[in-house]
């Protein structure tokens, strides 16, 4: 099963590679490796190609400035050096009436080997087939083309990165097609038709032919400045049966054009070169898609690294990249083929990652199934015992366990242990058992087989776990264990019918399953007996809060009910809010110590009937400050929340409370709850400076200050629940605080 999920994972892998791939993820990447292995695979051989270039340097050699008589004076030398074809990369827009024209048009007729250039202006898109439909072309002028033998296209075709790879093979321009000029050259070289061009180059599916570069230093090899022509400083047979390609080679010259391509910026005119040479040496590029290549690939990548270890498959890893990458310089050298190889690297590192994350999850796993779980048993069984010896309170309960008392979540936790257990360990049925000199009780149990077994005969004289076979029934085995075994108290676990886990893969019970089977049942009592301990210490931190409220609600006699009015407001609050139950809870446990800086009020300020005066009114606005203070530094997420609300619940939402003078969503939410919450009880009770008013009054005020007190949402909410606000306001309004 473990071998077809690797399977299964590595086809998943390998779909995730090929979604990439055919959405062009990886084309930026991939034109890098093709770079590469296109700088080792550049054309090196002798081909038959001279690059006549201008130079800047023209005029000072010649001693006249460049014009259209030199193209006439260069053309009769090339056809008496008998070049085969003389291929410009220039344009000749215009025709004069000048005498420099004739000449000029004179020598393209009596050379006869002259092919010229045409060029669409506009980005080529618009395709039908491997032609482009083009709907404005720039050439020479009729008279000189009509004269020259032939006519081909130099527009470029750019990848994403602006680097020119490819050159288009077809253009068309209304009813006429133009082959390439490097191609068109190749046909009239080997006399051959446009139908059987087009089956000879391999087109991609943009409708190109890729150029294999003929490398700078190369290329210098077939270069010659035109004022050296001009001049004859060539040695003799240098131009004879070969391609003369004619451009500029001025950086800024109106006619020369700078292209950059993997091998770096160069001259148009190198460019058009390295495409004749590309096409008279039939040394093409062909790309070959990588789909099933790759799914081959994945199969057998899969099957290596499944029987294999880890330290084998890293080395794998590193020599499959390494074949990939080598074997593709290789095949683009020698054979031509572009191979992508980027969705190969992507594939292997990533199945490799992937396949050591697994092995090193199943090493953990299997670490934390064995043998760390079987480390902690006596650790376990030492604190369980340290926490179960009983203190004072607890020796006259009945329970026969501390921690199986009648509350529901405490009487639910053993069954959620037993479930833990029983799913991990293949188990069917189970349950625990509490046994003490007075009675046995079942603490949990789960399965229908455990009502047709005799439990007290089961566990009788059980002292060391101890496996059943074939008992009546139908069941085929039991595993009684004992769990803790003390003086007072017994606790046994009866499990029922094994099956094989990842745990364990067999349908017996074994020693290691006994031993998973203690340690998470050992963990499971003592997560339950903490959880009563920390019940208690809650209750008791509950109740001083309380009482501590209440010390000061002493101080002023009148607001009997205070406390448990507003800790119920702002817990429905919370609740309608949309708040957790345990955060809801928080807050009305919070509540009560909202004024605890009031203790440090004297009375005669804080108990005075009349109105106060300004310096009066400025120490009651100190109380926030003083009660945050007073609940600072606690690591009770309680008394956190309780100075969160202290200092923040007179805070009012427009930013006219005190004592920062804090508005909208600056206030905390619990502030905001307590604010509404304290001044609506304050409205609906007497105090020694008012009388109270009518509670749906107070339900107006509170709508009436929405958005300059109040929170609009919190104002929402509150009147939502007019209901449930009066039962609370009945509840204790008139419950004396001696009474509480």
């Amino acid at each position: 099963m473990r071998y077809i999920l690797k399977y299964v994972f590595a086809f998943s892998i390998y779909l995730i590679v090929l979604f990439l791939y055919k959405n062009n993820k990886f084309e930026k990447l991939e034109f890098l490796f093709y770079d590469l292995r296109l700088k080792n695979s550049t054309l090196k051989e002798n081909l038959p190609i001279v690059v006549v270039g201008i130079t800047e340097d023209f005029e000072r050699e010649i001693g006249e400035p460049f014009s259209r008589k030199h193209y006439s004076e260069i053309l009769k030398i090339l056809k008496d050096e008998k070049a085969e074809l003389v291929v410009f990369d220039i344009f000749f827009p215009t025709f004069t009436s000048k005498k420099e024209d004739f000449e000029f048009l004179k020598s393209i007729k009596e050379n006869g080997c002259v092919i010229l250039p045409v060029f669409s202006p506009i980005k080529l898109s618009k395709r039908e087939g491997e032609v482009y439909i083009i709907e404005s072309l720039r050439g020479s002028v009729s008279e000189f083309e009509n004269n020259a033998l032939s006519v081909g296209h130099i527009n470029t075709f750019q990848d994403k990165d602006q680097i020119v790879r490819k050159m288009p093979a077809f253009i068309k321009y209304k009813n006429k097609i133009y082959s390439q000029i490097g191609l068109e050259t190749y046909r009239i070289m080997s006399k051959r038709t446009y139908s059987s061009l087009k089956n000879l180059v391999p087109l991609d599916k943009d409708g190109c032919f890729y150029i294999r570069y003929i490398s700078p230093t190369n290329i210098n090899q077939h270069f010659i400045s035109f004022s050296d022509v001009l001049k004859k400083k060539y040695d003799n047979n240098f131009f004879q049966k070969k391609v003369v390609i004619i451009g500029q080679t001025i950086v800024g010259a109106k006619n020369a054009d700078l292209i950059p391509t993997p091998l770096g910026t160069q001259f148009g005119v190198f460019v058009q070169a390295s495409a004749i040479g590309t096409a008279v040496s039939s040394k093409y590029i062909i790309h070959i898609s990588s789909f099933i290549f790759l799914f081959i690939y994945a199969l057998f990548l899969c099957l290596i690294f499944s029987i294999s270890k880890i330290s084998l498959n890293t080395i794998y890893t590193f020599v499959f990249s390494g074949i990939i990458f080598y074997g593709s310089l290789f095949l683009m050298k020698y054979h031509g083929i572009f191979l992508d190889v980027v969705p190969f690297l992507f594939f292997t590192i990533f199945y490799y990652l992937s396949f050591v994350f697994y092995s090193l999850f199943l090493a953990i796993r299997k670490l934390f199934q064995k043998e760390t779980m079987f480390n902690l048993v006596k650790n376990a069984e030492k604190e369980f015992t340290e926490l179960l010896n009983p203190i004072e309170a607890f020796k006259k309960e009945e329970s026969l366990f501390l921690g199986f008392g009648s509350e529901t979540l405490i009487e639910k936790t053993p069954s959620i242990v037993l479930k833990t257990i029983l799913v991990c360990s293949g188990i069917e049925s189970g349950c625990f058992v509490s046994v003490s000199d007075k009675k046995m009780e079942i603490l949990a149990k789960e399965g229908e087989e455990i009502e047709n077994i005799d439990l007290k005969e089961i566990i009788k004289g059980i002292e060391k776990p101890k496996i059943i076979k074939n008992f009546k029934g139908g069941i085929k085995n039991i595993a009684v264990i004992p769990i803790l075994l003390f003086p007072d108290f017994k606790i046994y676990g009866i499990f029922i019918n094994k099956k094989p886990t990842p745990f364990s893969r067999t349908s017996k019970f074994t020693l290691e399953d006994i031993n998973l089977i203690e340690t998470l049942s050992i963990q499971g009592l003592i997560a339950i007996q903490n959880f009563k301990l920390n019940t208690i210490l809650k209750d008791t931190q509950l109740e001083t809060i309380f009482r501590l409220a209440m010390a000061i609600e002493y101080r002023d006699r009148e607001t009997g009910g205070h406390i448990q009015r507003v800790s119920e407001y702002s817990y429905l609050i919370a609740k309608n809010l949309g708040f957790k139950e345990n955060e809801s809870t928080l807050i009305k446990n919070a509540i009560p110590l909202h004024d605890l800086g009031k203790i440090a009020i004297p009375d005669s300020i804080l108990l005075k009937p009349g109105k106060l005066t300004n310096e009066e009114r400025k120490i009651v606005e100190t109380h926030p400050i003083i009660g945050a203070k007073m609940l600072s530094g606690s690591n009770s997420i309680i008394l956190k929340a309780a100075e969160i609300i202290a200092l923040s619940h007179h805070e009012k939402y427009d930013g006219t409370g005190y004592p920062y003078k804090l508005s909208g969503n600056e206030i905390p939410v619990y502030g905001r709850i307590a604010m509404l919450s304290d001044i609506f009880d304050a409205l609906t009770s007497k105090r020694i400076y008012k009388n109270e008013i009518r509670i749906e009054d107070a339900f107006e005020i509170i709508n009436e200050e929405k958005g300059k007190s109040f929170d609009p949402k919190i104002v929402d909410v509150f009147l939502k629940i007019k209901d449930e606000i009066r039962k609370i306001n009945e509840k204790y309004k008139f419950e004396a605080l001696w009474e509480l």
